[in-house]
């Protein structure tokens, strides 16, 4: 992703990991490679999909907050 957001992304990649401690842990393990390889396949996009795949995961990450 563009240099501008990494520490946009840092940030989301850890806050999504905190919010899966709470899962049980099958599903905990099974968001976190879910996680790890998502952003780890969206390293290298452009902006637009940068800003895209960034836009979505934090709306996912304030839906589980708010469920937790």
């Amino acid at each position: 992703m563009a240099g501008r957001n990494v520490s946009r992304v840092r940030a989301l990649y850890k806050r999504v990991l905190q919010l899966h401690r709470v899962l049980p842990p099958d599903l905990k393990s099974l968001g976190d490679q879910y996680v790890k390889d998502e952003f780890r396949r969206h390293k290298t996009v452009g902006s637009d999909e940068a800003q895209r795949f960034l836009q979505e995961w934090e709306g996912m990450s304030r839906n589980l907050d708010a469920c937790i």
